[in-house]
């Protein structure tokens, strides 16, 4: 269940939207490579201190593609890639990495799928997801004695 609350857009530059109310995500929590190693343990045959050595190796063979222009792809997942935000220079001459590069970022890619009858992209991982208003559920909780 992926959880929402509703916000309302004050932002008056934005007149279309102004005073509409949309969803935002709520992070319930936030998981680590030790949450992640003790599942991968639960549900296979694999030590959790031997996850976690896994998953910590994949962390640096994926920093070192990264950091050497590859794009890295994980099946069922999506895939990672660099990307550059730049201001644009008057020409190829004058343009300077240390004057005109804003920052560097990592760009995550989420694997899709196509719904063949109605040729609609989807997010793998989100496929089946539902939503459910928050609000509602705090409101619950506070009425109980």
């Amino acid at each position: 269940m992926i959880f929402y609350k509703l916000i309302q857009n004050k932002n008056e530059e934005m007149p279309k939207a102004f005073n509409k109310w949309y969803a935002r995500p709520v992070v319930t929590e936030t998981i680590d490579l030790d949450y992640i190693a003790e599942r991968i343990q639960r549900n296979s045959t694999a030590k959790k201190s031997d996850a976690k050595a896994v998953l910590t190796e994949m962390v640096e063979v994926i920093t070192d593609a990264l950091l050497s222009s590859q794009r890295v792809k994980i099946d069922g997942f999506g895939a990672f890639k660099v990307g550059i935000s730049s201001r644009g220079a008057d020409s190829e001459e004058d343009y300077s990495t240390a004057e005109h590069v804003r920052g560097v970022r990592i760009i995550f890619q989420p694997e899709t799928q196509t719904d063949p009858s109605t040729r609609k992209r989807s997010k793998k991982m989100l496929v089946g997801a539902t939503l459910s208003n928050i609000s509602g559920l705090v409101a619950k909780k506070e009425q109980e004695p």
